[in-house]
């Protein structure tokens, strides 16, 4: 079953956030995940939404998403949100 990765965050260093963002997409690849969605800034339709961005990445199931997040592959990409932005993420199943 798929599962979702869903990373919100409010940007504090834009080129910072850059260089994470490019840096991260070969590690998703190579874990198998695939970004399927991304909005900066997202349409809020409906509450306070106090993030500035949003990225859906969808893996084959819940196991891989976890095995992407703690790959040291991940760990040193990690690195470069450091001061970047804050984030919030979720892993959830599909259903």
């Amino acid at each position: 079953m798929s599962a979702y990765l869903i990373v919100n965050a409010r940007i504090e260093d834009e080129s910072r956030f850059a260089e994470y963002v490019d840096a991260v997409q070969p590690v998703i690849a190579a874990h198998g995940g695939k970004l399927i969605g991304r909005a900066a800034p997202p349409l809020v339709l409906e509450s306070e939404w106090p993030w500035q961005t949003v990225g859906i990445v969808e893996f084959a199931s819940m196991e891989a998403g976890e095995a992407f997040w703690h790959s040291p592959e991940y760990q040193d990409v990690k690195r470069l949100r450091e001061g970047a932005a804050q984030f919030q993420v979720v892993l959830v199943p599909s259903i």
